[in-house]
């Protein structure tokens, strides 16, 4: 009996303790997967790496819109007399866009982007500056080309070409060319300062001046417009009737390149076109687009205002008494087409109305007869 209960309590011990190791064996596994199954503490957030911007590049220039090609080819050279080859290189690229042959443009395009080093030679001899002599004066001389202006310029490490004066000294780089005109030039000079054999000895004689309407002519002919305006502006120059109509067309054509780029400047000039055109060179008629160009630019500009209504009256008298006189040589044809330019300057000119629809009647009447 003993042994039967001894039996049972060792058999229900020995099942507790498989039991037991079964629990012992289970729970780490639980402990696992429960501590897969407890909520996890949320990652801080990284902080965003600030980066700096870069500034935005500046919009690209762009080239004056509305001129006409010869106009944007005048602004460029301007632009470059004044030393602003960053705004002339865009008006040239885009001249020769519409002209693409253009050697004048090729070659003011290579003076801005060229190298110096590449565009003149490093050995150079130097010349001192009269009074009538420009940057462009001496390129013509030595150079061969007025339009070298700006890269001798560069040369010289002249910021403004237009704004040198006399007795300053300026590198001339020794190319064939500019070696050949200076020793043209020196015997010349020497010449001029040298009496005649027998003659006495004498004090040098300074070199006579040079006629200021040569320079202005020329400045005017290659189309360096402020060049001629500061020639006679520097002479204090008084024209005759002649020299005022190339004086007047320099300080148009100027106000023209300039409207864009300095409006206050191209309405003065204008108007000065204007007045010397209507009141030295008798020239009415061309001078009327100038000063309308100068009250698009400043319509409270009472000064161009008077000068427009003068030019107006002028022309179209000169038109009108034009008419009269094919009038009178029975020239129908001529007398109404010379009537036609003065209603298309004054279109309230009575004298016209009226004379214009004589000769246009007495033109009808005359192929009815035929």
């Amino acid at each position: 009996m003993l042994r039967d209960h001894a039996g049972i309590w060792a058999s229900k011990r020995t099942g507790n303790l498989r039991r037991g190791a079964r629990l012992l064996v289970v729970a780490p596994a639980f402990g696992v997967v429960a501590a897969c199954m407890m909520p996890q503490a949320a990652a801080p957030p990284m902080m965003a790496t600030m980066q700096p911007q870069a500034p935005a590049a500046p919009p690209p220039l762009q080239p004056t819109p509305g001129l006409a090609a010869r106009e944007r080819l005048q602004l460029a050279v301007n632009q470059l007399q004044q030393g602003d080859a960053t705004h002339a290189a865009v008006e040239l690229k885009a001249y020769l866009e519409e002209v693409p042959n253009s050697a004048p443009a090729k070659n003011l395009l290579a003076q801005i982007e060229t190298p110096i080093e590449m565009l003149y030679p490093a050995d150079n001899f130097t010349v001192v500056l009269s009074n009538n002599d420009t940057l462009s004066s001496l390129a013509s001389i030595y150079l061969g080309d007025a339009q070298a202006f700006y890269g001798l310029a560069r040369y010289n490490n002249i910021e403004n070409p237009s704004r040198v004066i006399a007795g300053q000294t300026v590198r001339i780089p020794s190319t064939p060319q500019a070696l050949a005109a200076q020793a043209m030039r020196g015997p010349m000079q020497q010449a001029s300062l040298t009496p005649p054999p027998g003659a006495p000895a004498t004090a040098p004689r300074p070199l006579a001046p040079r006629d200021p309407w040569i320079a202005i002519r020329e400045a005017v002919a290659a189309g360096h417009f402020e060049e001629a305006i500061k020639e006679a502006e520097t002479r204090q120059v008084r024209p005759n009737a002649a020299q005022a109509a190339i004086l007047a067309s320099a300080y148009a054509g100027s106000a023209k390149a300039l409207r864009a780029s300095n409006a206050t400047q191209a309405g003065a000039q204008a108007v000065r076109a204007g007045q010397l055109y209507v009141e030295t060179a008798n020239r009415p008629e061309d001078a009327l687009e100038p000063l309308r160009l100068a009250i698009a630019i400043n319509p409270a500009d009472a000064r161009a205002q008077t000068l427009l209504n003068s030019a107006k009256t002028k022309a179209a008298d000169i038109h009108y008494r034009a008419g009269v006189a094919a009038f009178q040589k029975q020239d129908l044809d001529g007398a109404i087409a010379a009537w036609d330019k003065t209603l298309a300057i004054d279109p309230d000119h009575k004298n016209a109305q009226l004379s214009r629809a004589q000769a246009l009647e007495l033109k009808q009447n005359l192929q009815k007869l035929r």
